[in-house]
This record gives C-alpha cells, sequence and structure tokens, in this order.
C-alpha cells in the first residue's frame, strides 16, 4: 500500500521544463574567444571572456570609432615627429606632413600604423596622454566597458594596457553602428599617395581579402605584439543575421583564423536573428496600457526555437520559445512609450471568464486527488484494524 503511495505522488508532481542550449564546449585554441549577435549583443558563445589580456592593434577599432564620432572628418592633421617616428607597422607619414582625418583614420585602420594612430591621438586632443584619457572615459560612459583601461592609441605592449574578449565585441559592436566605420573597417585596399608613399594599401585580415575564403565576411582587423600573441577581430554577415567575432592569443594567426571560422560557423549553424519594428504598438494583457516602440529591437534564437511575442501587465514584453519559456524579454517602459488606454468590457469579462474556469478546472483537478486520499486512508486504517486482531488472537 505505501509502494502504490508513493507512486501516485510522483505521478502528480510536474515534469521539470528543460530549456534547449546550443552551447557546446568549441576546441578554440586561442586563450580567450567571443563571438557575439551584433544587433541584439547576445553571447553565443564565450571562452574566458573576462580575462584581462592584451589586445595589440586590435585597439586601434577604439580608436577609430572615437575619432570618426568625436572629429571633424574633413579636418587636416598635422603630422608630428613623434608619430612619424612611431616604431612597429607604419603609414610611412614624415613629419610637417598634412593629411585629412576620414583618410588617416581608415589608413590607420587597413594596415595598422601605429604612426597614424598617434597623429589622431594628437590632432584630437593635443597630446596622447590626454587622448587616452578621453578615449578611455568614452568607453567607459558611452560604450559602457567596465575591464578596459588603454594607455596608448595603437596597442603596442604596455602591462596596464589591457581588455578582455567580452569589452572588445562590444566596442566592435558599438562601432559597426557607424556607417562610416563600418566602411572603414570593411576595405580591402584602399589608395594611398603621401609624401613618402605612392601605392594602395591592402588589409592585413587574410579572410577579409580572399586568402582565406569564408561566405559573408565583411570586416577585420589584425593585431600581434609578442606579449599578446595574435589577435583578431572580424564581422560577418549572411541574411538577417550579423555576427562578431574575438579571438585572442593564439600561437599563430593560422589558429587564430581557424577558431574565427569555427567561431562563425557555429553562430550562424545554430541561431537566428529577428527584428521587433519600431512602428509597432503593443498592449498589456489587460489592455489598460499600450506601447509604441522609440526604437527597432532585436532578438536572438535558437534555429530549433519558434519564437512568438506575449506582453505582461508589468510592461514587460516576452519572447517566448515554443515551450513556454522566455528566452529574451525587454521593459517597455523603457523603450517605448506608454500610454493609458480603455479596457474593452469583452476584455474584461474575458478577464472574469478566464479566473472562474480556472478555479473550476482547479477544483476538479482536486477531486481524484481527494477520494484517493480518502481511499487510501480507509484501507490504511482497515489494514491495522486486520492486524490488531491477529496479534489479539496470539
Amino acid at each position: 500500500m505505501k509502494k502504490f503511495f508513493f507512486i501516485f505522488i510522483l505521478a502528480l508532481s510536474p515534469f521539470a521544463s528543460t530549456t534547449v542550449s546550443a552551447e557546446s564546449d568549441l576546441p578554440l585554441i586561442s586563450d580567450a574567444g567571443i563571438i557575439i549577435d551584433a544587433k541584439s549583443g547576445k553571447v553565443l558563445y564565450e571562452k574566458n571572456p573576462n580575462k584581462k589580456m592584451y589586445p595589440a592593434s586590435l585597439t586601434k577599432v577604439a580608436t577609430a570609432i572615437y575619432a570618426i564620432e568625436h572629429g571633424d572628418k574633413n579636418e587636416m592633421v598635422t603630422i608630428s615627429k613623434k608619430a612619424a617616428e612611431a616604431e612597429g607597422s607604419s603609414l610611412f607619414i614624415v613629419p610637417g606632413e598634412e593629411i585629412e582625418l576620414s583618410k588617416l583614420i581608415a589608413g590607420t585602420l587597413i594596415n595598422s600604423g601605429n604612426d597614424g594612430a598617434i597623429a589622431i591621438a594628437e590632432h584630437m586632443s593635443g597630446s596622447e596622454k590626454k587622448f587616452m584619457e578621453d578615449l578611455n572615459e568614452f568607453l567607459r560612459k558611452e560604450v559602457n566597458v567596465t575591464d578596459t583601461h588603454f594607455t596608448n592609441p595603437h596597442g603596442l605592449f604596455d602591462k596596464n594596457h589591457v581588455t578582455t574578449a567580452h569589452d572588445l565585441a562590444k566596442i566592435t559592436q558599438y562601432a559597426m553602428k557607424n556607417e562610416t566605420f563600418r566602411e572603414y573597417l570593411g576595405n580591402k585596399d584602399l589608395p594611398w599617395e603621401v609624401k613618402t608613399w605612392d601605392t594602395t594599401l591592402v588589409t592585413h585580415h587574410k579572410m577579409l581579402k580572399g586568402e582565406i575564403p569564408y561566405e559573408g565576411i565583411t570586416g577585420g582587423k589584425t593585431g600581434f605584439v609578442s606579449k599578446s600573441g595574435y589577435t583578431l577581430i572580424s564581422t560577418a554577415t549572411r541574411g538577417e543575421q550579423d555576427l562578431i567575432a574575438v579571438t585572442l592569443k593564439a600561437p599563430s594567426d593560422k589558429e587564430a583564423y581557424s577558431d574565427t571560422e569555427l567561431l562563425f560557423s557555429y553562430g550562424f549553424a545554430n541561431f537566428k536573428s529577428a527584428k521587433i519594428d519600431k512602428n509597432n504598438i503593443f498592449y498589456s494583457a489587460d489592455h489598460s496600457k499600450s506601447y509604441k516602440l522609440n526604437e527597432d529591437l532585436y532578438y536572438t534564437y535558437l534555429t530549433s526555437d519558434e519564437p512568438s511575442l506575449k506582453t505582461g501587465n508589468d510592461g514587460i514584453l516576452s519572447i517566448m520559445n515554443q515551450e513556454g519559456t522566455a528566452i529574451e524579454s525587454f521593459d517597455l517602459k523603457k523603450v517605448a512609450d506608454v500610454r493609458k488606454t480603455e479596457v474593452p468590457a469583452s476584455i474584461k469579462k474575458e478577464a472574469i471568464n478566464e479566473e472562474t474556469n480556472k478555479f473550476s478546472v482547479l477544483s476538479l483537478e482536486w477531486v481524484p486527488c481527494v477520494i484517493l486520499t480518502i481511499l487510501i486512508t480507509f484501507f490504511l486504517k482497515k489494514s491495522r484494524k486486520k492486524r490488531s486482531r491477529i496479534r489479539t488472537r496470539y
């Protein structure tokens, strides 16, 4: 009888719901790596995302977007002696030369010129030191990264010049919203005429220039110094899906690119992107409020999901999968104009009926439980009396 009662209780227990996840252990060789959806910011896979590391020339992505947003692209930049004598990769500019800011930014990204990065910094803030104060403040307050501190505009090694894979992905996501930056990062080549050099600059990023073919590559930045290893930022698009991949400290550029390809292939195979148009109007569940979006909303979901939208009375818009689990949510009070509306009588009646039905169904569901409990109690009492008579007889 006890065994039967235990089985009965198990039968009444609800099954635990499970959420399907595509996350797996990708065999990344790089010390750190991450891939995110560029529109929603959703992290699709990460390895050591918050480990502080040396980015090398990936730093120039931050330098470039700051200069694009805070500078005048038509201004002429006068090259200083300090900039012209910068160590490492170079644009071969000379002291006293004047170059348009937009051209200098594009050239610095595509050819990773350390001299160009210093020239940009000095032009923007008056000195390299002041530029670093301005850049770090920009990254904290406008890009909202928390684990980045840059000591120079180019990425040459400094023990205090650190960032993370997660922060670099976030900086790139921010920068890719700017049309000018997207154009510069996606340049495969750039005509370059300066006093000492008449040539065409060609991107160092092997996937972007086609040496390592991969469908959908739209931009990239390379980096290397001995302490940082090989570093990469790469962007790719297929259909409505835009992805950003970052790899840090690979032992060779071959491994950096193979890790990047692995991240992209994983992201495109397992996830999809969707947009909720800003012209949409949503209503709370009881129709007492309406929400007119003031911006497009983006979310990411597994390819196996069949997402639907659900709005609660608390102003939260939830993206539900087919199992009824929320995979993403938005606070409409923060991203929409809120207005009070008159609740239709039909909605009020429907809500009352729904509550009544819930009560009725709940009551009916417990009827067999109550009956079965009475029966079990009856049989247990009967069993005790029988055992008692047997003991008395002996």
